[in-house]
């Protein structure tokens, strides 16, 4: 309900309307979410067939979760920008996007919030004519929209950024007093490759100047029993 606040509030004062606006965009942020979206509809999709609903609502959280606290916010600047430009309106039809199959798939579970959202989401999108959540088709997953290499690469960012604000409290150094340098070791080298695609963000997020990639974790890892 919050991400369908903080979309609906900038999209209704940009005036954004997914069927005149609707854009597919490259930014790696907008391909994770499409490719965890994909991934959630899949999961759905195995779980309910065997019947295990009990599965299911996890998965629904965990992507509510990467939805709120980690795409909107890492990409708040995004949505601040002046005028509908390409990089906005890519973000938008992401956010937007991602609300509708959310909702489409949260309808068996949650009934009355999801019908709620479904109607106001309409507003946005001039296409629509399904007149209720209950009445669209049950999502299928895009496995072609599914990237495991890059969903891993933002888990490990996600960890990252928790563990350096954890050591931050640590030593007692507040995220607002920028450091010099953040090392990255994993034995992975494709992995820290993708990794280093959001570097931008792990700068932003642990303010730090310089982030740094090694495979030599001998030199940094001291291993004993």
């Amino acid at each position: 309900y919050n991400s369908f606040k903080f979309f609906t509030t900038y999209a209704g004062v940009d005036g954004w309307n997914f069927a005149e606006h609707g854009c597919e965009g490259d930014n790696i942020t907008d391909n994770w979410v499409h490719s965890k979206l994909q991934t959630l509809m899949k999961t759905i999709e195995v779980e309910m067939a065997q019947y295990k609903l009990y599965n299911v609502i996890p998965a629904l959280f965990d992507f509510i979760e990467d939805l709120t606290n980690w795409y909107i916010r890492l990409n708040r600047s995004r949505f601040w920008d002046d005028g509908l430009t390409d990089d906005k309106n890519q973000c938008y039809s992401t956010l937007f996007l991602a609300l509708k199959e959310l909702t489409i798939a949260m309808a068996p579970f949650a009934p009355f919030l999801s019908e709620y959202i479904f109607a106001e989401l309409k507003k946005f999108d001039s296409n629509e004519k399904a007149e209720s959540v209950h009445l669209c088709s049950y999502p299928t997953a895009k496995e072609e929209k599914i990237q495991p290499v890059l969903e891993d690469a933002v888990d490990r960012m996600q960890q990252l950024i928790l563990l350096g604000r954890q050591k931050r409290n640590q030593v007692q150094i507040k995220v607002k007093t920028p450091l010099a340098r953040l090392t990255v070791i994993h034995k992975n080298q494709s992995l820290l490759d993708e990794i280093s695609k959001l570097e931008v963000y792990i700068k932003s997020e642990l303010n730090v100047k310089t982030v740094e990639f090694s495979t030599d974790e001998d030199s940094y890892i001291n291993l004993y029993a």
